[in-house]
């Protein structure tokens, strides 16, 4: 009878579904697959819990681990990234991934509840890690009480990094098998969680517990009494302060561990002075980094006897510490003092000169200032495994007394005069003197100089050495070929170490068969050597920032590679040597000269990052379809052509980023427009080029997207697609620049609380800016809607934007007022630009609350008024741009006041008043002033000369008065344009120490004396207008003159243009004349030019024949002035020349014949001169000349001039030479212009007399004509100076 039970209840055993297949429970592989869902963030839990993947066996599932004898779940890893460690004795800890969390929770915002009965099935299950996430609590009656009857056997639970609070602690409190708790980093806070922590007293057995990352305050301490089972406590950045007294621990009799790093805690009490008292007698490791303790620590801690680990980095321990102080601590076998400010350890009563801690094994002393002496301390750490210090010293290194270190297997030692290694002040180490240390495996060392002569550090006694790395420390490229004596090495790293030249095919790194890891950034040159393919054990291969070239064939063997970075190099042809390396999972070739296609990424299907950016790759990304694990894709700046629908990607589900600007982006038939993506991307950039028809339909099926980057593609047409907005709702940065996108802009129905960045600029948007766009983009930081052709008024609900950083509505067709919303609700704005709109009345109301501001351009606007004071309250203003408007009044005076103030530019207002003499103040970080076209008189402040500033704009002002010292410290200066002023006196001399002048703009003004000879030494000059002065004397020979695009770009850089940083440009005209007529140039048109207009002063002497040295110029104006002598044949050497104007001077001789070279020629005169003989041919520029171009030439023959050149003979072609060598007979001319002039006067007078009405009506008119003369001339030439050109 008792045989048939037995065989019925087998039979129903099975039946039920609990068995074991293939060492997996069918029914724990079901309620895996019930848990999928909520962790398919978790890249192995999504891609292998799947049926059919590795078998149906769950126990081979990633994440998971049975019992091998019952095929149960015992562990459970469903925390993002888990490390298990034993970090002592029977304690286990996983320490956590931090970097993976914060790169997940950038990602995955959304909080979610968990059932914890989920997790009932798994009957054997000893440890359960959640970590991570974003779990905000349980659902209601499923909470981890639950698990307490089926689950007995759970030790370990981890619920670090997620959104729990005090609610957990209930049902964690039936948990009464648990032995690690770890709660790090959720939301308890010392207001609600103490009582619910104190209820986790009844876990009898556990022994961990972990709270690290919890505000909870010191009030948390005395409710852990009842902890009494602790074996290890953890309360890092938990908000503990001041004094924590360790007698309040003293109920803890079993802790081993207690960590309280990360807090801002003064003293541990006075629990030393009652020793008795002290019942931590197990206490073997504590924690107090990053807290505020003194040099006193170290005595109280003497009560600790059983102290083994003392970690007490990042605090105030400064100056000597006393050896006593420290050997009392007799048992320590770790100790951590990085990043406080000791300098040495003293003897103390007793002469105690050396450190006594003979079971210390690990010694982290880096981060101080030690220097070199203190090492005889370190003598009797004769058991020491591990030392880390940094020395800060330039003396030599002697560590010969460290010769009882004769275990020490790990040295880490830096020092910190690297920087003057070019003076020979660098720390010098003997590379013999490492002998002494035969067990070492691990040597790191940077900013050494090896006895000064840069010698190659010897590795010949090294041959135990596993890992070598060497940072800013000068080495020869020998070191590379002798690296090969330490056979055991794993780990090579050399960065910064002047190695220079090529790689050579002997290299002995080649011959180290256990080379795992290999890092050299330094100014290698050449190609890889050959006997790179010997590396075959090479894991990860990082030879970034090199100028390495040449082809990858080498490593076509290197088939264990999982990481190789060689971006930022030179090499070049195409990738067919990668091909076979199937284990790679990270590869950045950015920025080399990489070509052809990319088939041979195929079958690299292992791939999870990869960087192809900046290179010449070109054709299909299709190979990319089949690299399924491919996460991150950056594909910019290439010749790629990449369809807009993304169908080669489609396959690839765990993508979650692709950068493709700048390649070629085409429109495609999409026979994918029915079919879904596998991936849901986070960030898409194809910013560049290219037409399609409308947006890629792929984004139809996105809904996890954060950033978005279409700008620069053409589509042609299509409107704002709102669509992608309401089915983000994640979305935080959107760029749909330059798109071409037309029709109103549209507002999610819904507000979109995430979208942080928004830039439609460069499109054709019209209506008016929709009134609710502060409702429906509440959290708006960035919004740059310029370029476009809104209208109507400025929406007053864009002042509840109160996170708003960026502001830019400029060249549209606003009109009304900027709204008093705006400048008191968008307290945050920093930049603010309405550049080119209709906006009228004043800048803004006098509520104004935009005191953060940085730049402010209102220019090209109607506003009127003055300029508010209450700008002065703007601390951080760098930028005020209010040019083109109608402001008027004085220049306020608290600008000077403005100590950030690096652009100014009022141009074109109509303020008035004289420059403040506050300006002065702004001499340190002033870089661009203009304030052109305004009233402003009085002379130029002597004490204004920036010594930063690039540009200077103060034409068509009434400046007078000499320049004195103004600006004779701006040696930067790129741009000095005074003219259209009332300036007097000689152009100073300083202005020939101005190295970086390109524009010397001096026109119309009242300077007299010679040009000054100091003008030859600026070398960049590509503009001199110095016309309509009173200038004198010879053209100096030795003047330069060149173009900007031959100039470097840092020294023609005025400030950048405006971008969404907040950088600033001016455009500011310049005014030339060339081609007969006056023009205005500005921004690139202006690197193009060059030229010299002396025109219209007092000139004297012949044209020097240095003129040939102009070689770039463009034009060329010597006109109305008083040179003398021929034209030089050197002026046909100016190839490039657009426009020469010679006339009214008294030149003579012939026009060179060689003149008719000047191909680029369109304006030229020489008319008015005393030139002779033959006009040039009428052949290619010449043909187009008229007659305009010759005359008062008397002497001048041939086409256009009416007048035939004879060939007969030389007199009808040359002036009769007179006495006086002039043109006519002087004497005749002047007797009988006497004589007529004479006669005319007596002609008139006697009819005068004998005619009363003649008379009459003669004086009214010679009356009525002086009065019009006068007010002509009072109201249109004498506000100018009469240009004479």
């Amino acid at each position: 009878m008792m045989l048939n039970w037995s065989w019925v209840a087998l039979v129903a055993f099975l039946l039920g579904g609990w068995c074991v297949c293939e060492g997996c429970w069918e029914h724990e592989k079901s309620a895996l697959l019930q848990l999928k869902p909520f962790f398919n963030h978790i890249e192995d839990v999504d891609y292998y819990w799947v049926e059919g993947k590795q078998s149906s066996d769950c126990c081979k599932w990633k994440r998971v681990e049975c019992n091998t004898s019952t095929g149960r779940v015992m562990r459970l890893f469903l925390n993002l990234t888990y490390t298990t460690t034993t970090t002592y004795g029977d304690l286990e800890y996983t320490e956590y991934d931090d970097y993976a969390y914060n790169s997940y929770a950038s990602e995955k915002k959304d909080h979610w509840h968990l059932n914890a009965s989920l997790f009932l099935p798994f009957e054997e299950l000893k440890s359960l890690y959640l970590g991570g996430s974003s779990i905000a609590g349980c659902v209601d009656s499923q909470g981890f009480e639950r698990l307490s009857s089926k689950l007995e056997k759970l030790e370990i639970l981890d619920l670090s990094h997620n959104y729990f609070n005090d609610s957990i602690f209930a049902s964690l409190s039936q948990l009464s098998s648990l032995k690690s708790l770890n709660l790090a980093i959720n939301q308890f806070t010392a207001s609600n969680s103490t009582d619910g922590i104190k209820r986790l007293s009844k876990l009898s057995k556990l022994e961990t517990l972990d709270l690290r990352g919890n505000k909870l305050g010191n009030n948390i301490i005395p409710h852990l009494h009842d902890f009494t089972s602790l074996k290890s406590l953890r309360l890092q950045n938990c908000g503990l302060k001041l004094t924590v007294d360790m007698l309040e621990f003293n109920n803890l009799i079993n802790l081993k561990e207690l960590y309280l790093g990360e807090n801002k805690i003064e003293s541990l009490g006075s629990f030393s002075q009652k020793k008795e008292q002290l019942r931590l007698i197990k206490l073997e490791v504590l924690g107090l980094s990053d807290n505020l303790f003194n040099n006193s620590i170290f005595s109280s801690l003497a009560a600790l006897s059983n102290l083994k680990f003392l970690h007490i980095r990042h605090n105030k321990l400064e100056g000597p510490i006393r050896v006593k102080d420290l050997n009392g601590l007799s048992n320590l076998e770790e100790l951590d003092m990085f990043d406080n400010e000791v300098n040495d350890f003293v003897p103390s009563q007793g002469n105690e000169t050396k450190l006594k801690l003979m079971n210390l094994k690990v010694l982290d002393l880096s981060g101080n200032l030690f220097n070199s002496s203190m090492l005889s301390s370190l003598s009797g750490l004769s058991n020491l495994k591990s030392l880390s210090l940094e020395l800060n010293n330039s003396e030599s290194i002697d560590l010969k007394g460290l010769d009882a270190l004769n275990n020490l297997e790990e040295l880490n030692m830096f020092c910190n005069n690297y920087f003057y290694n070019m003076e020979g002040m660098a720390c010098s180490l003997s590379p013999r003197s490492l002998d002494i240390f035969p067990l070492l495996k691990t040597l790191s060392l940077g900013g050494f100089s090896f006895n000064g002569t840069k010698t190659a550090l010897s590795p010949l006694d090294l041959k135990n050495l596993e890992s070598l790395e060497i940072r800013e420390t000068s080495l020869e490229n020998n070191f590379l070929q002798k690296i090969g004596a330490m056979p055991s090495l794993k780990l090579l790293l050399l960065s910064d170490c002047a190695l220079n030249g090529t790689l050579q095919n002997s290299q002995g790194f080649c011959e180290l068969p256990n080379l795992q890891f290999l890092y050299i950034s330094d100014k290698l040159t050449g190609n890889l050597p050959e006997c790179f393919s010997n590396l075959t054990s090479l894991e990860s291969l990082y030879l970034y920032s090199n100028q390495l070239s040449g082809n990858l064939s080498v490593l076509e063997s290197l088939t264990s590679l999982r990481t190789l970075d060689l971006s930022s190099n030179q090499f070049s042809g195409n990738i067919s040597a990668l091909r076979n390396l199937k284990s790679l999972r990270t590869l950045y070739l950015s920025s080399n000269q990489f070509s052809g296609n990319i088939s041979a990424l195929r079958n690299l299907k292992s791939l999870r990052t990869l960087d192809l950016s900046s290179n010449q790759f070109s054709g299909s990304i299709s190979a990319l379809g089949n690299l399924k694990s491919l996460r991150d894709l950056p594909l910019s700046n290439n010749n790629f052509e990449i369809p807009s629908s993304l169908g080669p990607l489609f396959n690839l589900s765990k993508l979650r980023s692709i950068y493709a600007d700048n390649n070629t982006i085409y429109d495609e038939t999409e026979t994918l427009s029915l079919v879904a993506p596998t991936f849901q991307l986070k960030s898409i950039s194809l910013s560049c080029c290219g037409e399609v028809e409308s947006f890629p339909r792929f984004l139809n099926h996105q809904h996890d997207l954060e950033s978005v980057d279409l700008s620069n593609i053409n589509f042609k047409g299509k409107q704002f697609p709102i669509w992608l907005l309401e089915s983000n709702i994640n979305l935080i940065n959107l760029v749909l620049a330059n798109n071409s996108l037309l029709g109103h802009f549209e507002l999610p129905i819904v507000p979109h609380t995430e979208l942080s960045s928004l830039d439609i600029s460069k499109n054709s948007f019209e209506g008016s800016i929709p009134n609710e766009i502060g409702a429906k983009l509440p959290s708006l930081s960035f919004l740059n809607m310029s370029k476009n052709n809104f209208g109507g008024s400025i929406p007053v609900s864009i002042g509840d934007l109160n996170s708003l950083d960026t502001l830019d509505l400029s060249n549209n067709n606003l009109t009304g007022e900027v709204p008093e919303d705006l400048a008191i609700g968008c307290s945050s704005l920093r930049i603010l630009t309405l550049s080119n709109n209709s906006l009228h009345g004043h800048m803004f109301s006098s509520n104004f609350s935009l005191r953060n501001l940085e730049v402010l351009q209102l220019d090209g606007n109607h506003f009127s008024g003055r300029i508010p004071d209450f700008l002065s309250n703007c601390s951080s203003l760098s930028t005020l741009d209010v040019s083109n408007n109608k402001l008027s009044g004085d220049i306020p005076r608290w600008m000077g006041n403005m100590s950030r103030l690096e652009n100014i530019v009022m141009g074109n207002n109509h303020l008035e008043g004289p420059i403040p003499i506050e300006f002065c103040q702004l001499n340190l970080n002033l870089q661009l002033l203009d304030i052109s076209s305004n009233n402003i008189s009085g002379s130029l402040p002597s004490c204004l000369s920036p010594l930063s500033i690039t540009e200077v704009h103060l034409s068509k002002n009434k400046l007078r008065g000499p320049l004195t010292d103004a600006f004779v410290n701006s040696t930067q200066l790129v741009t000095l344009d005074l003219s259209h002023n009332q300036l007097t006196g000689n152009i100073p001399i300083w202005v020939g120490k101005l190295s970086q002048l390109n524009h010397l703009i001096l026109n119309n003004n009242h300077f007299e004396g010679w040009i000054p000879l100091q003008l030859c030494r600026l070398g960049n000059l590509s503009l001199i207008h110095l016309s309509n002065n009173n200038l004198s004397g010879k053209i100096p020979p030795c003047l330069k003159i060149t173009t900007m695009n031959h100039i470097s770009q840092e020294v023609v850089s005025s400030p950048a243009a405006m971008s969404p940083s907040g950088s600033f440009s001016i455009e500011e005209p310049i005014e030339f004349t060339r081609k007969n007529r006056s023009d205005s140039y500005k921004g690139r048109v202006l690197s193009y030019l060059s030229g010299i207009d002396l025109s219209c002063n007092h000139l004297t002497g012949e044209i020097p024949q240095e003129v040939k040295n102009f070689q770039n110029i463009n034009f060329l104006n010597l006109s109305h002035n008083s040179l003398t002598g021929p034209i030089p044949p050197a002026v046909s050497e100016l190839r490039q020349i657009e426009s020469l104007d010679l006339s009214y001077n008294n030149l003579t001789g012939t026009i060179p014949l060689q003149i008719v070279r000047l191909t680029f020629l369109v304006s030229f005169s020489v008319a008015n001169n005393n030139l002779s003989g033959s006009t040039p041919k009428m052949t290619a520029q010449f043909a187009l000349f008229e007659e305009s171009s010759y005359l008062g030439n008397p002497f001048l023959c041939g086409a256009p001039l009416p007048k035939n050149c004879s060939t007969s003979g030389p007199s009808s072609s040359k002036p009769k030479v007179s006495s006086d060598n002039g043109l006519i007979d002087m004497d005749v001319f002047y007797v009988s212009f006497v004589v007529a002039y004479v006669m005319v006067v007596l002609t008139i007078a006697s009819v005068l007399y004998i005619n009363p009405h003649w008379r009459r009506a003669w004086f009214y008119h010679i009356e009525a004509g002086i009065t019009c003369c006068y007010y002509f001339l009072e109201d249109y030439i004498l506000p100018k100076r009469f240009h004479c050109g």
